[in-house]
């Protein structure tokens, strides 16, 4: 099959771009699942509210009141009940902290210097060191996602590049002829657009087939499952023509590009 290589290397191409697209996904699907069992614990000698925090944090989510009767129960049986009340009222207030989204780590140390010079306020928990590793450990694996695709992206483009060359060798003889006859460019590189587009149908028809079918393997799911994360199948609605759209483009420009240089 003479479209064979300039297939391939398209489908790695796509492959490479819908990767990205997942892996996009998947971190911010795990940025929401982390944030919502992230919070911030406050200690406080005066009450706190959400109205005096939200112009402080304009991410809050919620503030809640964690208890301390779990304490004071502990000792129930230990001090007296005169003990115990002093003791409860000199407990300070708890309290925990939820955001709205994941906070970069300079965003998070912002947020604790605010909070400490919040009157009464004497403590603030951020887990910094954890989150900042969790959320350097993503930007990581975004970073990796666009160095991928920029490799198969150009190591396709060079085998396409190679693949219309070969195909305008193959149809010189018909291209010169059409030349003497006053032909249009467009006219005389048909073939090769037909040959581009037929190509990125079936690239896309793939790609689109691995990533539908991926996340239902046995292996995936035993690995999704571990970490509580959803990976969603590509859309056949809104993912799959945008990848059909993205190979009918380069097909179309690199046969027009390369015809060109080579006529």
């Amino acid at each position: 099959m003479r479209s064979i290589s300039f297939i391939l290397a398209l489908i790695s191409l796509l492959f490479a771009v819908q990767f990205s697209v997942l892996c996009a996904n998947v971190v911010k699907e795990y940025e929401k699942l982390m944030n919502s069992d992230y919070n911030i614990i406050i200690v406080s000698t005066k009450e706190l509210t959400e109205p005096e925090l939200r112009p402080l944090v304009p991410t809050l989510s919620s503030l809640l009141p964690l208890s301390a009767k779990k304490i004071v129960d502990r000792l129930n049986n230990d001090i007296s009940s005169k003990n115990l009340s002093i003791l409860q009222n000199a407990l300070p207030k708890f309290y925990t902290l939820k955001l709205n989204a994941l906070p970069s780590t300079e965003y998070m140390k912002q947020i604790r210097q605010k909070l400490l010079n919040i009157d009464g306020v004497s403590k603030v928990e951020t887990f910094l060191r954890t989150h900042d590793k969790v959320y350097k450990t993503l930007n990581l694996l975004k970073f990796i996602s666009y160095i991928f695709i920029g490799i198969v992206g150009f190591t396709g483009l060079l085998l396409m590049s190679r693949q219309i060359r070969i195909w305008s060798f193959e149809h010189r003889d018909r291209i010169e002829i059409m030349s003497l006859f006053g032909a249009s460019f467009w006219q005389k590189s048909a073939v090769l657009y037909r040959y581009a587009i037929f190509s990125s149908i079936v690239a896309t028809l793939v790609v689109t087939a691995i990533f539908y079918f991926l996340p239902d393997f046995i292996s995936s799911k035993e690995l999704i499952s571990q970490i509580s994360i959803a990976v969603p199948k590509i859309s056949l609605i809104d993912e799959a023509p945008t990848l059909l759209g993205i190979s009918l483009f380069i097909s179309i420009f690199m046969v027009s590009v390369v015809t060109k240089r080579v006529s």
